[in-house]
């Protein structure tokens, strides 16, 4: 039997009737974490940008995820987006391909992460471990989605773990628990506490700002760690932005940017 005579499988064809629809606080993913047989690496996580939870399925699609989340022109990102099953049963065709399936039904090709930015332009990611990338079949699949976005004159990138510098990995690990939805840490910070924070780190433009929190901590007498944490809260919710490929101990006043409007007041070196 030919694909094109094959059925959807009824699990997804019942899923794309309510998922993969929709723009930022709005959409929902085809895929969520909870519905994985292994659940592996995956994670739930909050996004600065678009303020809803995302559903990302491995360690990579997290930093990959956050990478775009810190982006200053990111105005969406709309992970396990699906791709219509009558879209890629004509690719499959005209490139000679099978169509992906279980069990003689066909399977929903999805691509891991969809960026919109604010100048209209877009951008498709399939998230591989390089590993995966010398495996026929893998590079199959991916020829389906190129060959998808391409068509429609959207910018389509691979991105591999070899993506991320070990600084740049370090950087974002050090600010993703703090959109976490599992420890709930974005609640125990306000923006009193953010001004507050940026407002005294001001007066001291030259001290490393990891070393200049725990001093913050003896002066005002506040628990260890509390201007830290919520120094990490302000970047990861982007009120404060910073170079995410210089080590976060080595940051200064020079290296950071205000970018919430309701903090422009705070006096600082940033340019």
């Amino acid at each position: 039997m030919s694909d094109t005579n094959k059925p959807i499988d009824p699990k997804h064809k019942k899923l794309l009737l309510s998922r993969g629809k929709g723009y930022g606080r709005d959409y929902e993913p085809f895929i969520k974490v909870h519905e994985l047989s292994s659940q592996g690496e995956s994670v739930r996580i909050r996004s600065a940008t678009v303020g809803r939870v995302h559903h990302l399925l491995s360690g990579i699609e997290l930093l990959a995820f956050l990478i775009f989340d810190q982006h200053e022109q990111t105005i969406d990102i709309r992970e396990q987006f699906p791709i219509a099953v009558e879209n890629t049963l004509d690719i499959c065709s005209q490139l000679g391909i099978r169509h992906p399936q279980v069990r003689g039904k066909l399977t929903v090709v999805t691509t891991d992460l969809l960026i919109d930015f604010s100048g209209g332009s877009k951008l498709a990611i399939a998230v591989k471990s390089s590993s995966e990338l010398t495996k026929p079949r893998v590079i199959e699949k991916l020829q389906i989605e190129k060959f998808y976005w391409e068509s429609r004159n959207t910018e389509w990138k691979i991105f591999t773990e070899r993506e991320v510098s070990d600084g740049l990995r370090e950087n974002l690990l050090w600010i993703q628990p703090y959109l976490s939805e599992e420890n709930g840490l974005h609640h125990q910070i306000s923006m009193d506490d953010v001004q507050g924070l940026l407002n005294r780190i001001s007066e001291y433009p030259n001290i490393k700002v990891t070393r200049l929190c725990a001093m913050l901590d003896d002066k005002y007498g506040v628990e260890p760690g509390y201007h830290l944490t919520t120094f990490r809260y302000a970047l990861a919710n982007r009120f404060v932005c910073a170079q995410m490929n210089k080590p976060f101990h080595s940051w200064t006043l020079e290296d950071l940017v205000i970018r919430d409007a309701r903090l422009i007041g705070v006096s600082h070196n940033a340019s």
